[in-house]
């Protein structure tokens, strides 16, 4: 008796710790699929695309640029990547832009270019094609100040685009996040709200 008693306590023992086991691994895949998170030059990236369904996400090189002009001179790195959803020719693109010195972000960085510092930023990345007269609106990202840009495609949907540095302060920024997707806008938009950079 003793025996099968036993028997049955070390069965109750080993089936909760399989209980226990299924439900940490449900957990660990829940919370794989519902973010992805990039690591582009400065930044750490999550950002939740399980709206997109089945996709892929490739890292594009980086690449470094001058900007001289006597009242802004410095240097700063681009670092893109490319999400693209299976079935679709939409994509979202995700650049970080790291700048050698801290810049203004809410004002124009010279009398030259009148953009403000984020827009100028948008411009200058390969989300754009060309150089382009940007209108923006402001628009908060992960619980800091940016800009939201939308761009019209005859014919299909526009592109929207975010810009706003995770690491400003007083205006002024080295580093800045730029997503542009142009899936629907209820998709670009949960894309865009899911955002979280931190910076190394």
């Amino acid at each position: 008796m003793e025996s099968n008693a036993s028997n049955k306590v070390n069965q109750m023992k080993v089936l909760c710790q399989l209980a226990a086991l299924c439900l940490i691994c449900s957990i660990a895949a829940i919370s794989l699929a519902s973010g992805e998170t990039l690591d582009l030059g400065p930044a750490q990236i999550s950002v939740d695309l399980t709206g997109l369904g089945s996709y892929s996400v490739e890292k594009g090189s980086s690449s470094s640029l001058d900007h001289q002009e006597k009242e802004a001179e410095f240097e700063y790195s681009l670092y893109p990547a490319k999400v693209t959803a299976e079935g679709t020719s939409s994509q979202v693109n995700i650049e970080v832009h790291e700048m050698s010195t801290s810049m203004p972000l809410d004002t124009s960085i010279s009398r030259k270019d009148t953009s403000i510092g984020l827009e100028h930023c948008i411009e200058q990345s390969g989300i754009v094609a060309g150089r382009m007269d940007l209108q923006t609106e402001p628009y908060q990202i992960d619980g800091h100040d940016g800009v939201l840009a939308q761009i019209d495609k005859s014919g299909k949907d526009p592109m929207y685009i975010i810009a706003y540095s995770p690491d400003q302060k007083d205006g002024s920024g080295m580093v800045v996040c730029i997503v542009g997707s142009d899936f629907p806008w209820e998709t670009t938009k949960a894309i865009f709200d899911s955002l979280e950079v931190k910076i190394a």
